[in-house]
């Protein structure tokens, strides 16, 4: 993680600030995604019978 975050451009303090923002968009991403395999390929939380 650490040669993820020198391999950034910029300063130390434009790289945390843009390690962090592609955090968040990777978590959001994630969640859609598994939003998404719920509603298609699970079940959507109805009766049985």
């Amino acid at each position: 993680m650490m040669r993820l975050l020198a391999r950034l451009p910029g300063p130390p303090p434009v790289r945390i600030a843009t390690a962090i923002l592609v955090g968040i968009v990777l978590v959001a991403a994630l969640f859609y995604l598994y939003d998404w395999l719920g509603t298609t390929f699970l079940d959507t939380g109805g009766t049985i019978g």
